[in-house]
Parts: structure tokens; sequence; C-alpha cells
């Protein structure tokens, strides 16, 4: 990774430098300082599990204090037509308050994305705790989500079987069978990233929270099928206990085995409400319950998508129908992504190259990128002057982009 420095209009100089295993725990601390929170020794411990620490910057100032923090993660992202392609998962961003607007956070944007074109990353993601940031950077908001939230006393569902094949493991089991169900979902929805040995470790050891009312993580397996995990802030109000099961995370990969999950998680003791984050728009929970009207559906996080290399990324996900469409492309970091480009789609693949030929639509990289997987509209985007085109052009953009089902990213990073 580049290493860059630069003098500040003030005339202090900032190094921007990678982090080393020896100087970890103060990069992760300076990160949680500026978000208002402290890392444990434990946190930090359990984090290194995961981290690369030669996809992470630290930005020093001349006094030795950190001003600011950034990395990545590698991943696979999948893409419609059961593909994958190698994705730099954004975190870590920080700058501190006294230490913002001088283009710091410009420069370790560009070293990341540079970073990640040197990897052949055709993709880079973020979750964006302040969205409005990152657009000027590239990144769209490709893949909606909802978060749900059920009553138990309203949550029958329309395949309310019985659920005796569910049973709760252990870490070890979760460990050897969770990744090869996981992987299976990432063939069926674009979006879905890729979990290391590491990440796998976070995923099932993580704990909940500090609070003395939160139990313990629950891993339940259905063989061959699905898995959930899940945890119960237990609470009482009037004699009756008021609990809410936050569940983690949920994969049934056929209906019975999700009904059979969901009322799994649904049927904890002690709990009146479920609650779920980061579903897709077209979660089929919301075709389950025989009362839907009951159920909280509201707009959760999206993720944040980037193209690095645009012909690479277009080229490297499955279209549905045929056709072909000119897009321009503004791109005011990575100039080798601006301009004309060709983009087709035929029997199953797309092929995108450079052209002279006039545009059929016009927009920024981000709104490329919002659109790339199927998850947001070009005809939305159209509608709201974010693309310039007709709309029988935008219209043949969401054909070309269309996916059997909406994407998912059920995993912060």
């Amino acid at each position: 990774m580049r290493v860059a420095s630069e003098t500040e209009p003030m005339g202090a100089q900032i190094d921007i430098r990678p982090v080393t295993e020896a100087t970890y725990d103060a990069f992760r601390h300076a990160f949680a300082a500026t978000f208002g929170f402290a890392s444990s020794t434990d946190e930090i411990e359990r984090s290194r599990a995961w981290a690369e620490y030669d996809r992470l910057l630290m930005a020093w100032a001349p006094d030795g204090s950190i001003v600011g923090t950034s990395g990545a993660l590698s991943f696979g992202l999948s893409l419609p037509g059961a593909r994958s392609a190698a994705c730099a998962g954004i975190t870590m961003v920080s700058v501190r308050a006294d230490h913002r607007r001088r283009g710091l956070l410009t420069r370790m944007m560009v070293d990341l994305l540079d970073d990640a074109a040197a990897r052949s990353e055709p993709f880079a993601a973020l979750w964006a705790s302040e969205s409005p940031i990152y657009g000027r950077y590239g990144f769209g908001p490709a893949v909606p989500t909802i978060d749900i939230s059920l009553d138990r006393r309203h949550a029958d569902l329309h395949l309310d079987g019985p659920v005796g094949e569910v049973r709760f493991v252990d870490v070890e089991e979760a460990r050897a069978t969770f990744p090869a169900l996981h992987e299976r979902l990432r063939a069926t929805r674009g979006g879905v990233m890729s979990r290391s040995d590491g990440w796998w470790t976070r995923v099932v050891t993580e704990e909940p929270g500090p609070a003395k009312a939160t139990g313990p993580l629950r891993l339940a397996l259905l063989p061959d099928r699905g898995y959930v995990i899940y945890h119960l802030a237990s609470g009482w109000s009037d004699g009756a206990p008021r609990g809410v099961v936050h569940v983690h995370d949920l994969l049934g990969l056929d209906p019975a085995a999700l009904a059979a999950l969901w009322r799994f998680a649904i049927d904890t003791d002690l709990s009146e409400t479920l609650e779920i984050v980061r579903r897709p728009p077209d979660d089929p929970v919301l075709h389950l319950l025989r009362d839907p009207a009951r159920a909280r559906a509201g707009a959760g996080w999206p993720l944040y998508l980037r193209l690095v290399d645009v012909p690479s990324a277009l080229a490297a996900r499955g279209y549905l129908g045929d056709g072909t469409v000119v897009v321009d492309v503004a791109d005011r970091l990575r100039p080798a992504n601006a301009g004309r480009w060709r983009l087709t789609a035929s029997d199953g693949n797309g092929r995108c190259e450079r052209t002279d030929d006039a545009p059929d639509v016009s927009l920024d990289v981000a709104e490329l990128a919002a659109i790339s997987l199927g998850g947001v509209r070009a005809t939305a985007l159209l509608d709201a002057g974010r693309l310039s085109g007709s709309s029988g052009a935008a219209v043949l953009l969401d054909r070309l982009f269309a996916t059997e089902r909406a994407p998912v990213s059920d995993q912060m990073f």
C-alpha cells in the first residue's frame, strides 16, 4: 500500500502509514475514541482474528498523535448469476475532529481504492455511518435492507409445522456447518460477502452486548438446510415477560426450513417481540406471516458499493436478458473509469468496452454502483434527477440489471 504525506494548509505534516501488529492496539483505540466509545483489551485481541494489518492505515500528526484511521478487509462479493468477485470492504474510517476538512479523508480513500485496484478488486463496499460523506468518493447505496420487528402474539406462519429438527449447537459445530450453508446462500443472491475463518470466529462468538439483562449468543442448526444466531434481552413489566429476541443471522435454504427457523426464534421463552436487521426488501417472512399487517418493517442501512474498475465490475456479474446500452460515466477520483462505455449482455454474460458512440445514459459512478446489482432502479434515479437520458434507456438499464431476487448484505464490517 502506498505511504503518503502532505503538507496541510496550516503547515502541519501528516503522515499516513500502514498499521503493524505492534501499532494495532493504538489504531483501534484511536478509531473508538473518534466514535465516542472505548475498546477493551479483550475486544481488540478478538479482532486480531480477522484484521489485515497490511490493509489498515493510520494518520500521524507531528506530535505523535493519531488523527485518522481507515482500512479494508478482503471479501468476495456475491453477484447476480451465482457469481462472485473480489471486493475491498472499507472499514474503520475516522478523522479526528480537529483535523477535518483538510483533505485527510480523501487521501486515505484514494490510497484504499488504489490498493484495491492493485489487488484486482473491481468492487469496494462500506457501511456508511454518515452516508452523505461517501457519495463524493463514488459510493452508491446498492443493497437496500429492511429491519423487521414481530410481535410474538401475531407471528403465526403459513408453513407453521413442527420444528423438532432445529437444535442448539456449540461453537465448534457451528464453525463446521454454518460456512457451507452461507456459501450456498451466496449463490442465490447478490450482495452477500464471503466470510473468512477469522470472520466466522467473530460471527459465532461475538458477545451480544454489555447489558446485564442480555443473554448469551445462541446458535441453532437445521442440518443441511439453515441456521439461526440470536440472543435474548430479557425484560419484565407488570409481572409479565417482555423480552426481545435479537436475531443476528437467519438463513433458510428452502421455504420449510426458513419457516422452521423463524418459528424457532419466535418461540423463545420469556420473549414478547423479535427484531432482526439487514434483511432483503423481498424477505419471504413478510409473506409467510398469516397477519403481515402486524409486522413492522422499515428501511435499514444500505450497503454502499463502489466500482473500482467499471468494465471489470460490469463484466463480472451475470445477466438475465440481452441488450446493449452506452453509458457516460463521471468519476473524479478514478479517471480511468470516466468516459463512455458500451455494455452488451448476451447469453447470461456481459461485456463492457470503451466507445465513442453517443451515450444513452449519463451518470456518476456512484449512481452506476447503486444500480449495478439490481437493488436500485435506474428509472427511480432518472425520476429523481440523479441520472440523465431517455426514459427508454433507463428502462433498458433496469432490464439488463434485473435479478431473480433482491440483493442482500447480511453482515456489517
